[in-house]
């Protein structure tokens, strides 16, 4: 299946309400004679809107007899940004800016109230991030367990207070512009007390861990996920919804993510853009995710969203793509016992079954002899092998995925491979579908139960596993003598 479901474009010329206008007066003192482009941001892609060009005075105007879809804007001259300014959409989009050619940071708006007050906003935040960071450089030159300590860990508990209600006196005195959406998106949770006693048993790993939970349920308490306007942002992709992603859930089982997804579209209407738009972004960020198991999310998206009838959107083309990966998925995905397979032996005088083994650990290799990848991983994961059959009671069930059994035969010879061989030389066992033979090669690591423990792994994170069950049998063993 191809990795990326429909984008969704956010395109500022749709929604047209002939009723309505926009007019947007500029004037850049020092430039003259000069084309400007009126754009918006749409995450990652920027659209554009109109032109103006400015007259000898620096002087021009944005105007078009439609309304702007709200968002924030920005200002660009020859393919560069000059600056970002706001759009509420709500029918008083007529006003001015003014600045100048060799300072862009220094903007005026007039007739604007909400532009003004975001300006305040963006210089408050700096000046209070510059303060935490000197309140950081300080704790970390502190002594360790001194008052000073205790007191800069006090300031750090409550820093955020001020911003906080600052965010919150614009939030109430601007409540249905596009700045209250903004600026609650980056108001910081209030975070409760985690200061536990100091003589309690592994204190820094419990405070660490009540701060991951309340993050991980709170982080995104102050965004308005029915303000579609949020989406024409260039932050609420990178900086807020990745960020929750990539370094909020840092437990990155299936378990521990598919609840939280659930809440977050449980917070939008349901088909709206904003409910597509985030379906779809979260669905290509797990589906191009390298971590182990997250084919378990791109699943569950797919079966309790994408599937449903009511999802009407995307193509037929798409959603078949989508049930063959789930059919050639599911079937092994972690935590599976893992699907039986009875393939003839190398000798030809037996068959060899999955279930039928004995071993403690058990390797399913799905190899091709002319795959370039396979050829330099299978001394590798013979060497791994050779490492742990006898300190793990590992077994490696092999599987030709193609017909050639010269070709075969030749390849278990010239590499010695003296663990468990087989083929499927008249496709009785399904190999392709069963355990996703789409590319070789593909590794999976049972248990003694054949329950799948890993897969999609490479001769380097099989031996990293394996070295840790190891570890840990050893550990065992020297706990039981003491």
């Amino acid at each position: 299946m191809k990795k990326t479901v429909t984008t969704i474009l956010f395109v500022c010329v749709a929604n047209l309400m002939q009723a309505q206008s926009y007019k947007i007066d500029i004037t850049i003192n020092g430039l003259a004679d000069s084309t400007l482009l009126l754009a918006v941001h749409g995450g990652a892609t920027k659209y554009s809107v109109d032109t103006a060009v400015l007259d000898k005075n620096g002087k021009g105007t944005f105007s078009k007899p439609r309304e702007l879809e709200g968002g924030m804007y920005f200002i660009a001259m020859n393919g560069v940004a000059l600056f970002d300014f706001l759009v509420s959409a709500d029918g008083e989009d007529h006003f001015g800016i003014i600045t100048d050619k060799d300072d862009y940071s220094k903007i005026e708006f007039v007739n604007s109230p909400e532009n003004t007050a975001m300006m305040a906003y963006i210089d408050y935040r700096n000046k209070h991030q510059k303060k935490y960071e000197q309140l950081i450089e300080k704790l970390k030159a502190s002594a360790e367990s001194s008052e000073e300590q205790k007191e800069l860990r006090t300031q750090l508990l409550n820093f955020n207070n001020p911003l906080i209600s600052f965010s919150d006196s614009l939030v109430n005195k601007y409540k249905g512009k596009f700045l209250a959406t903004v600026v609650n998106a980056f108001k910081p949770p209030a975070e409760p007390d985690f200061n536990l006693p100091a003589d309690e048993p592994d204190r820094e790993r419990k405070i660490a861990l009540n701060y991951y939970l309340f993050n991980k349920e709170h982080f995104l308490d102050n965004i308005d996920f029915e303000d579609e306007r949020i989406l024409r942002t260039p932050f609420f992709e990178s900086e807020i919804l990745d960020y929750y992603l990539k370094n909020v859930l840092i437990f990155k089982e299936p378990d521990s993510i598919i609840p939280c997804i659930d809440k977050i579209i449980a917070r939008t209407p349901e088909n709206s853009r904003i409910y597509r738009y985030l379906l779809s972004h979260i669905f290509n960020f797990y589906h191009v995710s390298t971590v182990m198991g997250h084919e378990e999310i791109v699943i569950y998206l797919g079966e309790n969203y994408y599937l449903k009838p009511e999802t009407t959107w995307e193509s037929d083309k798409f959603r078949s793509e989508l049930i063959t990966f789930i059919e050639r998925n599911k079937p092994t995905l972690i935590g599976k016992t893992s699907p039986d397979l009875l393939l003839p032996a190398a000798d030809g005088k037996r068959y060899e079954s999955i279930h039928g083994l004995t071993a403690n650990y058990i390797v399913l290799y799905f190899y091709d002899t002319d795959c370039g990848h396979c050829k330099e991983e299978t001394p590798l994961i013979k060497a791994v092998y050779d490492k742990y059959k006898n300190e793990l009671g590992l077994e490696v069930y092999a599987v030709y995925v193609q017909t050639d059994e010269r070709k075969w035969l030749d390849f278990i010879d010239t590499n010695k491979l003296d663990w468990i061989n087989v083929w499927d030389p008249y496709r009785t066992g399904d190999i392709y579908n069963t355990f996703n033979t789409v590319t070789t090669p593909q590794i999976y690591l049972l248990d003694k139960n054949k329950k799948i423990i890993a897969r999609r792994l490479d001769s380097t994170n099989l031996d990293k596993l394996l070295q840790l069950y190891a570890d840990r049998q050893k550990s065992s063993a020297q706990t039981g003598m003491e």
